[in-house]
C-alpha cells in the first residue's frame, strides 16, 4: 500500500473533535488549546514493549494511545489531540490489522474527546508505533507535578494493582491461571493489553488538593521512588496496604513470586500514584470516581523509597520496576 493511501485510509477512520481545527491531510495540525499547554510522548517498539503473539491489533492501538492519555492525566490535565507515528516493517500487518489498530485508537480517542490529529507513517525494521498526547490544564488549576510532595503526605494509588503484570503472566503462560475463574483471568489479560488512562480521576485529584502525581507505568516501587526523589523527600510503602486486583495473588503464587512484590513492581498498572494531604484524603476519595487506597507516606529524609511488610520489616525494592536500558 502506498503512503498517500495508507493516510487516506487512517484519516477515513477518524473524527476531528473539538479543540482541532484541522486535523489528517494537511502539513501539520491546527489545535485550539488555551492556557497552559500539557505535551507528552511515548514510543512502543515491537520485542521491546510488545509482542505481536501476545496483544491483536485493536488492542495495540488503544494502548499506544493509552499510555500517553495516563501521562496527560498524572498531570491533572485535559487531553485534545494525538498525533501517531507509525513504522511498518517488512512483515507489516495487513490491511484489515491495520484498520483494527487505528479502530482501537480512535475508540478510546472518542471516549476522551481526542483527535487523531495526524502523524506520520514510514517503513522501518520493526514495528513502532510513537503517540505524542496534547492537552490543556483545567482553568485555574496547576498542572500537577511530581515534586510538589511534602513530609506528611499520604500516597494513594486509584484502582488496584498488579493486574498487568500477572496478565502478562498468563499470556507468556496460560497454565498460571488454573483455578482461576474465566472472567478473572481475561480481566488480568485484558489488563495488560488495554489498560484504561485515569483521566477523570486525575483532573479530580488536581482540582481537589492531591500535592504531586506520578501515573504508574514502570511500577509502584519505581515511579515511587521518582516521584520521592524529584520532591527530595522520602517514599515509606506499606506493602500490606496495597490493593491487589483480583486473581493476582492466585497468579503469583502459582508462579512462584511474592503477590506483593509482583504489585508494587510489576509495572503497566497506569494507575494514578498521588501525594496527598491527610486531611484531603477522603474528599479525595469522593470525587475520584475510582478507589483511591493511602499505601504509605512520605517522609523527611534523604530521596528514597522504603518498602516495609506488615511486622514493619524493610523489604528491598532493588531491582523491581520496568527501566529502560539505553
Amino acid at each position: 500500500m502506498s503512503e498517500l493511501a495508507l493516510i487516506e485510509r487512517i484519516a477515513s477512520r477518524t473524527r476531528r473533535r473539538p479543540g482541532t481545527l484541522l486535523g489528517i491531510g494537511d502539513d501539520a495540525a491546527l489545535l485550539r488549546i488555551e492556557g497552559t499547554a500539557v505535551a507528552t510522548q511515548d514510543l512502543l517498539v515491537e520485542g521491546v514493549h510488545f509482542r505481536r503473539e501476545t496483544i491483536d491489533a485493536r488492542d495495540l492501538g488503544h494502548k499506544a494511545l493509552a499510555v500517553n492519555l495516563s501521562d496527560l492525566a498524572a498531570m491533572g490535565a485535559e487531553p485534545v489531540a494525538a498525533l501517531v507515528g507509525l513504522c511498518l516493517p517488512p512483515d507489516a500487518p495487513g490491511s484489515e490489522d491495520l484498520d483494527a489498530l487505528y479502530d482501537g485508537m480512535e475508540a478510546l480517542a472518542g471516549r476522551h474527546g481526542v483527535t487523531l490529529a495526524g502523524g506520520d507513517v514510514t517503513a522501518g525494521p520493526a514495528l513502532v508505533l510513537a503517540v505524542t498526547a496534547l492537552g490543556r490544564a483545567l482553568p485555574g488549576v496547576a498542572p500537577l507535578r511530581r515534586s510538589g510532595g511534602r513530609p506528611g503526605d499520604l500516597l494513594c494509588v486509584t484502582g488496584a494493582l498488579g493486574a498487568a503484570a500477572a496478565g502478562l503472566l498468563l499470556l507468556e503462560d496460560p497454565g498460571l491461571g488454573a483455578g482461576l475463574e474465566p472472567g478473572v483471568a481475561e480481566a488480568l489479560r485484558a489488563a495488560h493489553r488495554r489498560p484504561e488512562p485515569r483521566v477523570a480521576a486525575g483532573r479530580a485529584l488536581a482540582q481537589g488538593g492531591a500535592r504531586a502525581m506520578i501515573d504508574l507505568s514502570d511500577g509502584l516501587a519505581l515511579d515511587g521512588l521518582r516521584l520521592a526523589r524529584a520532591g527530595g523527600v522520602a517514599a515509606r510503602i506499606e506493602l500490606a496496604a496495597l490493593p491487589l486486583a483480583d486473581g493476582v495473588a492466585q497468579v503469583a503464587a502459582a508462579a512462584g513470586r511474592d503477590a506483593a512484590l509482583l504489585g508494587a513492581g510489576g509495572g503497566e498498572d497506569y494507575e494514578l500514584l498521588a501525594a496527598v494531604p491527610p486531611e484531603r484524603v477522603d474528599a479525595l476519595r469522593s470525587a475520584a470516581g475510582v478507589p483511591l487506597t493511602p499505601v504509605g507516606r512520605l517522609e523527611r529524609g534523604a530521596p528514597a523509597a522504603v518498602a516495609v511488610d506488615a511486622a514493619g520489616r524493610e523489604v528491598p525494592l532493588a531491582g523491581l520496576g520496568w527501566e529502560h536500558r539505553v
